[in-house]
């Protein structure tokens, strides 16, 4: 059958119509869709990648994790959730060493915890974000002191750290049973080399080998000994038990000699 011109303008416009309606149809149904994001900010420098976690409980339970090279914000997902309601949750899983702060944004109710962002009830076309924030945290070094020797009590050494990088400052005073040490922050994440060093007197021979060429990883404590052997001076007896000794000998030395003589 051989459609009439005017009844085929009439049914190419109707086929336009009906393709503009699946269009709108389908925008529709993309603008009707929930989405998830999440905005991380971390020093590059201190920590290469992240591990972004997501999920959604229900029947069609979802989880998806993303590994985020750069600060910034990424899409964790974009969906139609059956049912219409779910809760929703965003976290990040740091290495050790590191912490993270959290805060929330978007249409969906909201709370906030040290497991990420907790999104309820989250609807079709509601739209959310969950703010992520990854500080290191500082790495606690400790100088403890031992003495070989000593006798009473000794003055405290004074002890100062060098390291490749990182953040720390000032000297320290350590004792036997009184430890002293460093937070160090801003470690690389590949970790650091240092060396602690003491204050040299001569009243006793130091030994800090165990002190040197100490690694120290981001979220890993380190701990070392210096080891001091007491020098007892020779000239410190003599001026303890000096005048009566010299007494005793001089005494002795006149006697033998007014026996010889006499």
């Amino acid at each position: 059958m051989i459609l009439s011109k005017p009844l085929a303008r009439h049914f190419s416009l109707s086929g336009i119509i009906y393709l503009v309606l699946i269009a709108i149809s389908i925008l529709g149904y993309r603008e009707s869709l929930a989405s998830f994001s999440a905005t991380v900010q971390f020093e590059e420098r201190l920590l290469s990648a992240l591990d972004v976690e997501w999920y959604c409980g229900g029947n069609k339970a979802r989880r998806n994790n993303v590994q985020v090279t750069k600060p910034g914000t990424v899409r964790l997902q974009e969906g139609d959730f059956e049912p219409a309601s779910i809760n929703c949750r965003a976290k990040a899983n740091p290495p050790a060493g590191y912490s993270v702060s959290y805060a929330e944004s978007g249409d969906s109710s909201a709370l906030v915890d040290r497991d990420g962002c907790l999104f309820a009830q989250v609807k079709h076309g509601q739209s959310n974000n969950c703010r992520m924030n990854v500080t290191q945290d500082a790495v606690r070094l400790t100088v403890y002191k031992k003495w070989i020797g000593a006798s009473g009590e000794e003055e405290d050494v004074r002890v100062s750290l060098e390291c490749e990088s990182g953040d720390y400052s000032g000297y320290r005073y350590v004792n036997e049973g009184k430890p002293g040490g460093w937070e160090i922050r801003n470690i690389d994440s590949e970790g650091i080399l240092c060396n602690v060093s003491e204050t040299v007197r001569d009243n006793f021979r130091p030994d800090i080998i165990d002190c040197q060429g100490l690694y120290i990883l981001p979220g890993k404590g380190e701990g070392c000994t210096l080891l001091n052997t007491k020098i007892v001076k020779r000239i410190e007896m003599l001026n303890r038990y000096g005048k009566l000794v010299m007494i005793l000998l001089v005494l002795a030395v006149g006697l033998v000699a007014v026996k010889r003589f006499s």
